[in-house]
């Protein structure tokens, strides 16, 4: 028992094998980030359109008035203005530490 733990105790076969995984593993994790992050952006400015959107649509109305044998009535109507949805502002931090490279766009 002793030789074998002697033997694996001494085997390095599979270091560099590791070490490119934890390579691979690393740069896979920054592109998720960078990733996520355009998607972040991407769906922001999705949302802002489909709020736009949804404002543009009129809920205004019109009814006409009714006459008729010696009497009448008074329509209604109702004008809706709609407005637009700012985007997304990047304010940025109160205190900006050291990792706070990238600037806010």
């Amino acid at each position: 028992m002793s030789n074998m733990m002697r033997k694996l105790w001494k085997d390095d076969c599979g270091a560099l094998i590791a070490m490119e995984f934890l390579f691979v593993a690393t740069i896979l994790v920054i592109g998720i980030i960078v990733g996520l992050s355009a998607v972040r952006s991407a769906i922001n400015d999705e949302l802002t359109e489909l709020a736009n959107a949804i404002l543009a649509l009129s809920q205004g109305y019109i009814i006409s008035g009714q006459s008729g044998c010696c009497a009448q009535t008074d329509g209604s109507q109702a004008i809706d203005t709609p407005s637009l949805i700012v985007g997304p502002v990047c304010t940025p931090p109160f205190a900006p530490s050291v990792i706070d490279v990238i600037p806010c766009q």
